[in-house]
């Protein structure tokens, strides 16, 4: 990547950390102000509860973010932003592009979720072949609610 090109991205992954610096502040100030207000009914205090919680984790996401975005800068800093960090490979400009803090190229990505969901995949599956006691002779349990006995 040549410094043209590294002083584009930076300049891509400096406008995405004020964006989300910008959205941080609001979040927070909406949070603030809903921890100070006092509800007078017991239907405002849950809906002030659940605001808050969902404010609490829109912060904790933009925060997330935040690592990513000075994750991407240290890699600048260091000469090896736009380079997967799985194979070493140029990761696109187009992605670079899209998702100016990417670690990994497309296929590495895709790698990636392939295996996170492969061990869904096995938990399902695993699940699947449990069987009820009874089940394994051929004898299933009638197990309904409310069945008669005989």
């Amino acid at each position: 990547m040549n410094k043209k090109e590294r002083e584009y991205f930076t300049r891509l992954i400096l406008e995405e950390r004020q964006r989300r610096l910008a959205a941080l502040g609001r979040l927070q100030g909406t949070l603030n102000e809903i921890k100070e207000s006092r509800a007078a009914e017991y239907e405002e205090e849950v809906t002030l509860s659940d605001d808050k919680e969902y404010l609490s984790k829109l912060i904790e996401q933009d925060a997330r973010g935040l690592e990513e975005i000075n994750h991407a800068l240290e890699k600048v800093l260091d000469g090896t932003y736009g380079r997967c960090e799985r194979c070493e490979e140029p990761i696109k400009r187009a992605r670079l592009e899209a998702i100016p803090t990417a670690l990994l190229c497309m296929d590495c990505k895709r790698q990636e979720e392939q295996e996170s969901l492969g061990g869904t995949v096995e938990r399902q599956e695993r699940v699947q072949r449990i069987t009820l006691p009874g089940e394994d002779d051929g004898e299933r349990e009638d197990l309904a609610i409310g069945a008669e006995e005989e």
